[in-house]
């Protein structure tokens, strides 16, 4: 695997995760297997697969129910040229996937005006499985990806993980609001109320004013060891830069 590509790799699920929402297209069961596409709101899991919640009565869903073949395009914010834009197509197999408590918690955080829909019973979750991705990191830099050396692999990182994002989550926002801002600030971003929205093994994401900030981290992480202490080098090294914020992460 040459350095450009293994680059395009992570290009690839860096633009992806840094979006909420893209065109996801489908095979129309009405029309007879015709592309069908539409904006629809979506996160990733750990490894880079999208999560959607679809309603029973989604054009989307029926067109599963017959063809699970999908895909789903999310792109940089349009420039003059947008073909001067990074893009990225995540092809998969979308499945009907378990809610359960940290998943549920997670879609939330990022999309909260979702909140209403889990009051209603035909809504569910689906798991897009990569297989193939496109990725344009604009003009001239096109790559073919395979589903298997995009998504993260299941033992780049501990399930316990996944587990404790949400408490992670809580236990920054609430004691250590002061690192958020010298992380924000550290990235070209001063925003005196930040809010940690969710994390994954290579970075975490923040809301601002101007929007949603990604950040990652220096190296992935596997655990909530190595979260930890990945927190506490970013506020070391902020400070270092000359932020004169007080309190380095300790719990």
């Amino acid at each position: 695997m040459s350095e450009n590509y293994r680059k395009a790799v992570r290009d690839a699920r860096r633009l992806a995760r840094t979006h909420s929402s893209g065109i996801l297209s489908t095979l129309s069961a009405e029309m007879g297997g015709w592309p069908f596409g539409s904006v629809a709101p979506y996160i990733l899991d750990f490894e880079g697969n999208p999560i959607l919640l679809l309603s029973d009565l989604a054009q989307h869903s029926h067109n599963i129910k017959q063809d699970e073949r999908v895909s789903l395009i999310a792109w940089e914010d349009e420039k003059s040229d947008i073909q001067q834009s990074g893009r990225v197509t995540l092809l998969g197999r979308a499945v009907i996937t378990e809610q359960n408590e940290s998943l549920r918690d997670r879609y939330l955080r990022y999309l909260p005006q979702a909140q209403e829909y889990f009051a209603i019973h035909d809504f569910r979750f689906y798991k897009v499985a990569v297989e193939r991705v496109r990725f344009i990191g604009g003009f001239g830099d096109i790559h073919w990806i395979r589903g298997e050396d995009y998504r993260l692999a299941a033992d780049a990182f501990d399930a316990g993980l996944v587990g404790a994002e949400s408490g992670a989550v809580v236990h920054m926002n609430a004691d250590h609001k002061d690192a958020l801002v010298r992380y924000c600030r550290a990235h070209g971003v001063d925003e005196p109320e930040p809010r940690l929205v969710g994390l994954d093994p290579e970075g975490f994401d923040v809301a601002t004013r101007k929007g949603r900030l990604r950040i990652d981290f220096d190296a992935p992480v596997r655990d909530a060891q190595g979260l930890r202490e990945a927190f506490v080098r970013m506020s070391r090294a902020s400070s270092a830069r000359g932020d004169d914020l007080p309190g380095a992460i300790s719990g």
